[in-house]
């Protein structure tokens, strides 16, 4: 029918697909076609998302500093969108995420408190405690904080029971594993990790799959039990395996 503000909602709604699914220079595309319909047409809220999921891309392609610059760009149209607190809260919850990437953890403290100040104004919203709240429990372990990364967890949590979403119970069992870890909670963090795993692999999200595959093999390394080092290497080539499949980036711990 040809009519620009469904294509660009579709065009958006494909790319986070096709970047789920690992097709990754398709995603790239269907966002860059998305951000250019949405400022055509001045619809800033459909610009800002946009401009969010390119930023989850390019740091998932270990891209850092250009996921920034699109994520500036989201900010930047979202001071012009109705639904103003809404991107800003999700655009703060993934710059949070890649600052934690690039240990810089002081710009990730900043971007976390506006994500949590964006949740405040606007009350809960699915969609961006999803994105903010594992980014929470991350930056609350850098920082030595336990009980403030327990409270973010057991949030996230209760969210998963209620919405019985794969994709929640998976980052549900993912924050937690990484809270167990650092809490010295090695074989309970493996069992976590696990399951998160095989819950991202039923969901089609291979490359959370890879991160949580990358987590147990740096628990094996450590642990040094009885065959930690071959379950190592076995559970690092499976990771290693889906990041070259996505062309991607093994992130930081």
């Amino acid at each position: 029918m040809g009519a620009p503000r469904a294509i660009a909602l579709c065009q958006c709604f494909s790319g986070a697909l096709e970047y789920q699914a690992g097709h990754w220079e398709e995603a790239e595309a269907a966002l860059h076609e998305s951000i250019n319909l949405y400022r055509d047409l001045g619809a800033a809220s459909g610009e800002a998302l946009a401009w969010q999921r390119l930023g989850v891309l390019l740091t998932a392609r270990g891209q850092l500093e250009e996921a920034m610059d699109a994520f500036t760009e989201g900010i930047a149209a979202s001071e012009r969108a109705t639904m103003r607190a809404h991107c800003q809260a999700r655009l703060y919850a993934s710059m949070t995420r890649n600052r934690l990437i690039a240990g810089d953890l002081p710009a990730a403290d900043l971007y976390l408190s506006l994500g949590l100040e964006m949740i405040e104004r606007h009350g809960n919203c699915a969609t961006c405690d999803a994105l903010l709240l594992p980014a929470a429990v991350s930056q609350s372990i850098a920082r030595g904080k336990f009980k403030d990364a327990e409270r973010f967890y057991q949030q996230l949590e209760n969210a998963a029971e209620q919405y019985a979403s794969r994709i929640w119970i998976a980052m549900a069992r993912q924050s937690h594993a990484e809270l167990l870890a650092a809490q010295g909670w090695v074989s309970e963090a493996l069992e976590r990790y696990e399951q998160a795993c095989q819950e991202y692999r039923m969901a089609g999200h291979d490359y959370e799959a890879a991160r949580c595959l990358t987590a147990m093999a740096d628990l094996y390394t450590n642990r040094h039990a009885p065959q930690d080092e071959e379950r190592a290497d076995a559970v690092h080539k499976q990771a290693q395996d889906l990041f070259d499949q996505l062309r991607a980036v093994q992130p930081v711990p």
